[in-house]
């Protein structure tokens, strides 16, 4: 367990690291550290011989980032004096046979310091592991909707990573754990980076902050579906993708009218079901809007064979590990896992629920996308009826782009389908009829939509009636996917 610093202490290791290039972007560009050592990859020694030259820097990274022990009459004349005994008081090292071994790897990201267990803690399979911000925890970092929050709950902080963030745009921020050890690295994490103020607690799931609510939840649980339970971290105790449901039925209580619960999860898809049904389960009677946005779909065996490898050493164990997994999906008719976001937005009145695949998730932060959803959805539900949508005057998306795709023909090129397109989106394109195409040309933001429709209809000598019932849909939908502005 890492023991508190004082302000002094951790700006003056906050500093020296600084100083000393141990930042992420001399790791990865300067030094070549792009990856953490892990035995599956068999990258310890290049990544020893990129650290080869004695200096403080390369010390600094054998200990905390490769997780090396070092001789100590060899790290004397590396690293000052009061570094050794800092590190060694708040217990980042510890001295033994002659040799100084390190406790914690200190994972720097952008201005940012996480303090988190090495990789190898991995291979013993030690259940309170305290993870480094891996790809899970960035996907829902850029997922996340940020806006100014009164109060900010970060549910199995892990490192810290959530919580750190959430600072910079709330007036106060919780991090819960029930992992010990994850609440003391997170506190650690935020004392290293100069943040101050998180209130760090120790708990299961929602437990720590009964009572209490909150602008903005967000949470990264363990949702891994699988048999085993080794880590606190990703393995799911209870069956099957019971733990994300039980996050998202919980959090509406938490939650402010106006605040957005937000997390990272997997669910199962069972023989014969299908994943919307599955997931309406979750938020029907909750008293929040729901948005499931599913990123990917993976076939059992592939899930299982993935999950063993990255999460267990090579071992004799690995054909009775993976029946295991396998015997579990057939007990439970799993044909496919499914993951990817889910974002509650509290709301009075009656609740609506918008599931999509997304094929590309972007790779910048989209939290501003998924509010713009839910203003979309309720816009929409404010102007339900038809004489109430044709008296606004829609404009077409600027950044909207039209691609025409031709096929070999008869007699040349012939069209084969339009696509409108937004360059930033989540799901930035849709397919067109060369008639809607035209018809939203003449949305420029200055005409009501009745007129357009008027308009249109004469030119295309189609009865009125016909016309408005088709533009109408259309506008619906493009209004919901952020093509038309109004």
């Amino acid at each position: 367990m890492l023991k508190p610093l004082s302000g002094d202490q951790a700006e003056r290791l906050r500093t020296f690291l600084l100083e000393q290039g141990y930042t992420e972007s001399n790791l990865r560009q300067q030094i070549g550290l792009k990856e953490l050592p892990a035995s599956r990859l068999r990258n310890l020694p290049r990544l020893k011989d990129l650290t080869r030259e004695p200096n403080c820097i390369n010390a600094l990274l054998r200990w905390f980032w490769m997780g090396l022990a070092q001789e100590s009459n060899h790290a004397h004349r590396l690293v000052p004096e009061w570094f050794v005994s800092l590190a060694l008081d708040c217990g980042l090292l510890y001295e033994e046979n002659g040799r100084l071994h390190p406790e914690a790897m200190l994972f720097p990201m952008g201005k940012f310091v996480f303090a988190a267990d090495h990789t190898r803690k991995i291979d013993s399979s030690a259940a309170d592991l305290v993870l480094w911000p891996n790809p899970t925890s960035r996907l829902l970092s850029r997922f996340t909707v940020r806006r100014p929050s009164r109060a900010t709950l970060d549910v199995g902080t892990g490192s810290g990573f959530q919580a750190l963030l959430a600072v910079e745009h709330s007036d106060t921020v919780v991090a819960t754990d029930l992992n010990p050890r994850a609440a003391a690295f997170a506190a650690f994490s935020a004392q290293l980076s100069g943040i101050e103020g998180i209130e760090f607690l120790v708990g299961d799931g929602f437990a720590p902050v009964a009572g209490r609510k909150f602008d903005l939840i967000v949470s990264n649980p363990p949702f891994f579906l699988t048999p085993a339970e080794n880590y606190l971290f990703c393995d799911n105790p209870l069956e099957l993708d019971q733990m994300c449901r039980k996050f998202a039925r919980e959090a509406p209580s938490h939650l402010n009218e106006g605040g957005y619960f937000q997390m990272i999860g997997e669910w199962a898809g069972i023989e014969g079901e299908d994943w919307r049904e599955r997931l309406s389960d979750w938020f029907e009677g909750t008293g929040c809007d729901a948005l499931v946005l599913k990123g990917y779909s993976q076939d059992p065996a592939e899930y299982a064979e993935e999950h063993i490898r990255s999460m267990t050493a090579a071992s004799d164990e690995d054909p009775r590990l993976y029946d295991s997994y396998m015997n579990y999906y057939r007990k439970h008719r799993v044909v496919a896992i499914h993951g990817g976001g889910v974002a509650m937005h509290r709301r009075s009145g009656t609740n609506w629920m918008l599931m999509e695949e997304v094929e590309h998730t972007p790779k910048d932060a989209f939290g501003d996308l998924v509010a713009e959803i839910f203003a979309r959805r309720d816009f929409l539900l404010a102007h339900e009826r038809d004489d109430q949508l044709l008296s606004l005057k829609p404009k077409l998306c600027p950044q909207a782009r039209l691609e025409q795709a031709f096929q070999p023909g008869k007699e040349g090129w012939e069209l084969q389908d339009l696509t409108l397109r937004i360059p930033k989106g989540i799901n930035p394109f849709m397919g067109l009829q060369p008639a809607v195409a035209e018809f939203l040309m003449r949305c420029d933001g200055q005409r009501r939509l009745e007129d357009i429709v008027s308009d249109f209809a004469a030119k295309v000598s189609t009865p009125r009636e016909q016309v408005q019932r088709e533009c109408l849909e259309a506008v619906r939908k493009l209004i919901e996917r952020g093509f038309l502005l109004c």
